[in-house]
């Protein structure tokens, strides 16, 4: 049913520290930042909650879903329930649009799974080539934090899933999949990061004891 949030978008919800709010900061973000952007991709697309609320607002935008999940790409076609939007099967870094093709891309929760610094760079390199001059990109990863912070963003963490009503094993999981199946880099890093590959003007506009998000200008 379009519209729909989905079993995956619940189970986010739960781990995913503020995740609902985090969701609408992107939409209002791009309003600030951009106004009325033509082309959006965006990658990692998921089941496509990250834009389903976007669509409300942004009417007249082009919107791209990527994802390497067929899936997640059909069921993103089954709950956004429109046939105007193109889908591609493809990870970040082998997505093959035109350069100069977007004038927003985002990646909510999309590159933590490359496992090293150079398949990251690749990953966001390739936006920073399909984004327009004066594009925006906006990312959201899980993060880690000095070893000093860790502690007690753990603990903040944990006490939001519990709060959140999920089980014990579940929240165990989430801390035994850091550096096993998702490989996060701390501010610094997405920063210079972002820095080096040749973005400018990047802004850290969410911070939580488990996620950063930062928009950066082409």
């Amino acid at each position: 049913m379009p519209g729909q949030i989905t079993e995956q978008e619940k189970g986010m919800s739960l781990r995913i520290t503020g995740y609902t709010i985090l969701r609408e900061s992107v939409t209002n973000l791009i309003l600030d930042q951009k106004n009325s952007p033509e082309t959006w991709l965006d990658t990692g697309c998921g089941a496509g909650g990250s834009i389903r609320l976007s669509l409300e607002k942004f009417k007249d935008t082009h919107f791209t879903l990527a994802d390497p999940s067929e899936q997640n790409l059909a069921e993103a076609r089954r709950t956004i329930g429109r046939d105007d939007i193109e889908y591609v099967c493809a990870p970040t870094d082998q997505l093959k649009f035109g350069d100069g093709s977007f004038d927003v891309i985002t990646a909510i929760l999309s590159h933590h799974y490359y496992p090293d610094m150079e398949s990251k760079k690749d990953a966001v390199r390739n936006c920073l080539r399909m984004l327009k001059d004066g594009g925006i990109y906006v990312m959201v990863e899980h993060t880690i934090y000095d070893k000093e912070d860790q502690a007690r963003m753990d603990a903040d963490w944990r006490f939001y899933m519990e709060n959140s009503g999920l089980d014990e094993e579940s929240i165990q999981n989430m801390f035994e999949r850091r550096n096993t199946f998702y490989f996060p880099l701390d501010e610094k890093q997405h920063l210079r990061m972002l820095n080096e590959i040749g973005f400018s003007e990047t802004l850290v506009f969410w911070r939580s004891c488990s996620d950063i998000g930062i928009c950066a200008r082409k």
